[in-house]
């Protein structure tokens, strides 16, 4: 992680003055890495050619775990892949105090699991457990409780399917041909 932090920087400075886009691509590629190696270094496994902006994945001493496939856009996005609520009211699950310490507390903790070519919108929060499946779009600040099935499109609180892929990507080439210049 020190190596990319230390190219990234090093991109950054030369940027100060030299602009040329070949710079400025390796710069943001840099970057891309950097954001993706630190959200690895936080359980997350991730597929090719999928980016994460923004996002915050819970952690715990015991290690949440995240599966992220290919061609994924998650912006802003909350990945709960722990819920340790049950230790307020089950002593059988605090191990030893003070409760700030690493490992004083059990949590619950379920993997979470999105497939390929995923779209989850800013402010979304996904539970523990929960599966998305391939071809999804999950709309803005939406709170995914349970699985989403392939080829669909969910939104609200909690998330529900509203439509499928093929009806979504209809509505988009239809305001595209209407309204190119919004594109």
């Amino acid at each position: 992680m020190f190596y990319l932090k230390f190219n990234y920087y090093v991109l950054r400075i030369i940027q100060l003055f030299f602009s040329n886009r070949v710079l400025k691509n390796a710069t943001a590629k840099c970057h891309t890495n950097l954001t993706l190696a630190k959200y690895r270094a936080q359980g997350a496994t991730i597929g090719a050619n999928t980016l994460l902006i923004e996002c915050k994945l819970s952690g715990s001493s015991k290690g949440d775990r995240f599966y992220i496939g290919s061609n994924c856009t998650i912006t802003g996005v909350t990945l709960l892949a722990h819920d340790a609520s049950p230790t307020l009211f089950l002593p059988e699950l605090t191990n030893f105090e003070p409760s700030y310490l690493p490992g004083s507390r059990c949590s619950y903790r379920d993997p979470i699991h999105i497939g390929d070519n995923v779209f989850i919108g800013w402010g979304c929060i996904v539970l523990p457990g929960v599966c998305i499946g391939n071809n999804v779009v999950i709309g803005a600040g939406s709170v995914v409780t349970k699985n989403i099935p392939d080829n669909s499109v969910a939104v609200g609180n909690p998330a529900k399917v509203i439509k499928n892929i093929e009806a979504y990507k209809a509505s988009y080439y239809e305001l595209f041909n209407k309204y190119p210049e919004r594109f």
